[in-house]
């Protein structure tokens, strides 16, 4: 899925230290340096336990190894100036065994911001174990290029933890988190720093803890947060701080109108989820960050997709659950979203899947049929379909890929889903209003011809969260506060003495 797959050639000064050209012959990496790595002509390795399969075209690799006297963190970067961020594509593996295996992954990294086209590779404190032979391996999966890379190994005695785990699942307000003691040192304690996502550390709130795991009980619905974790060994011994490492409360069902492009790395943190039969060993639906302007995405920086699995696990069997939507008996609900079918030069396929709504976020609850699709445009189409609600309730949206076996490179692609309902005289009642300016600045005015007499105007953003809620002098005509909301897409809800409608409306 990378978009840079030819490379020129480049010309590096650095310390002139090549690797060899198979496990057996591996060079053998002193300590901390920038080294030059030759064009990428050697085995690629071969037993289980490795951290990527082998490239389909003539796999090859480069091999180093690394034997610390003492334990300590290792990083490793091809990020560095004497590779041009435009003209370097580079892929990463570090793991431990003996030559022809069974390897045990350490660790592993193809880009360091694939979104942001950065497709150099690099990975930060790997904690290594004295006396334990590590092979840092870079493979032609990108390009066989030479390039050069900065090994940075820094001894210590108190180590970070590992082993994040949920000790108790997420609710709307709450999550119990775990981790595993380093095997290495003698950790006292932990600090635990969390925050809203994208925080920046040391504004966090900070727990220190002697347990191995926290709870959090005074979180917000809907809402996504990073924490920073580090073990204290005592006398000011610390280890580096793992993180950040993202979570997310419970998503609330959403009131249509209702849209996502999945801008987020975890379809979690949307709200979505999969759903897969218990033997399925195929491909699944994932996030996929192409970054903005990317002819990959519809709308936004990211999409959702899945690839065509291989012959040996069959068919795609894969389910994309949408978030929850609080629906009206009888609505007409109406379901947009943007599909495309991606094969690339030497491939050919078709993208077949169906639409389904249930009110269970499974596979079980799937029971509403709305759509079955076959589609071969290699741009994205919009598709449109709808179905009525049969009672009031919490709903879900299922895409379920069911594309053939391809043995190329095959792909679906969705974006943008919208889902709106028609609610009879409530629908007609919104007909009535208008909100203006839309995009607003400062003020947002609401108008409407049906002499209703509003009262209250909530505004909500796309994740169905409020924002705020304003109660206003009865009139039929309102102007409220725009000035105090972030740039992006808003919802009001306006509430009258005739009922409640929903606005759209874009804040500059």
């Amino acid at each position: 899925m990378k978009k840079l797959l030819l490379l020129t050639g480049l010309v590096f000064g650095s310390i002139s230290m090549y690797a060899q050209t198979t496990c057996a012959t591996a060079t053998n990496i002193s300590g901390t340096g920038t080294l030059v790595c030759p064009a990428i002509t050697g085995t690629y390795p071969a037993g289980t336990g490795l951290c990527y399969t082998a490239p389909a075209t003539a796999p090859k690799a480069i091999w180093y190894k690394f034997t610390p006297a003492t334990g300590g963190v290792l990083s490793v970067t091809s990020g560095i100036a004497a590779n041009p961020v435009a003209t370097t594509d580079t892929r990463l593996s570090v793991f431990t065994g003996a030559c022809g295996g069974p390897y045990t992954c350490v660790a592993l990294n193809d880009d360091i911001n694939e979104a942001g086209q950065d497709y150099r590779s690099a990975i930060s404190n790997i904690t290594l174990t004295a006396g334990t032979t590590y092979y840092i391996v870079w493979d032609n999966r990108w390009s066989a290029t030479g390039f050069s890379f900065d090994f940075t190994f820094t001894a210590a005695t108190c180590f970070k933890p590992t082993g994040f785990t949920y000790t108790a699942a997420p609710t709307t307000t709450s999550v119990g988190l775990g981790w595993t003691a380093p095997a290495q040192g003698f950790p006292e304690g932990y600090d635990f720093e969390y925050g809203p996502t994208g925080f920046v550390q040391g504004t966090g709130t900070l727990v220190s803890t002697a347990d191995t795991s926290v709870s959090l009980t005074t979180l917000s619905p809907n809402s996504i947060y990073d924490f920073y974790i580090r073990s204290n060994c005592g006398f000011g011994d610390f280890s580096v701080w793992a993180g950040p490492i993202s979570f997310s409360t419970l998503f609330t069902p959403a009131t249509p109108p209702y849209n996502t492009s999945f801008e987020e790395t975890s379809f979690d943190f949307v709200g979505w989820t999969l759903d897969e039969p218990a033997t399925y060993a195929g491909e699944s639906w994932q996030v996929y960050p192409a970054g903005a302007g990317s002819p990959l995405v519809q709308d936004g920086d990211n999409m959702a997709l899945i690839f065509s699995s291989n012959a040996a696990s069959g068919p795609n069997d894969s389910w994309l659950m949408s978030r929850g939507l609080d629906l009206n008996a009888g609505a007409t609900v109406t379901v947009s979203y943007y599909v495309r079918n991606y094969v690339n030069a030497t491939s050919t396929g078709t993208s077949t899947y169906e639409l389904k709504a249930g009110t269970s976020q499974d596979i079980a609850g799937m029971t509403i049929p709305i759509a079955t699709e076959s589609e071969t445009s290699a741009t994205y189409v919009q598709k449109t379909s709808s179905f009525v609600a049969p009672s009031a309730g919490t709903y879900y949206l299922g895409f379920h890929s069911t594309n053939a076996v391809n043995a190329g490179t095959h792909a679906t692609f969705i974006d943008n889903v919208a889902v709106s309902q028609v609610l009879g005289t409530e629908d007609y009642l919104a007909s009535q209003f208008t909100v203006f300016p839309n995009p607003a600045n400062d003020v947002i005015n609401i108008n409407n011809t049906n002499d209703a007499i509003i009262t209250n105007v909530k505004v909500t953003d796309l994740k169905g969260r409020t924002v705020k809620s304003n109660n206003v002098v009865a009139a039929a005509n309102v102007q409220i506060s725009a000035s105090d909301l972030s740039a992006g897409v808003y919802f009001l809800n306006i509430t009258s003495d005739k009922g409640t409608v929903v606005k759209k409306i874009v804040k500059k």
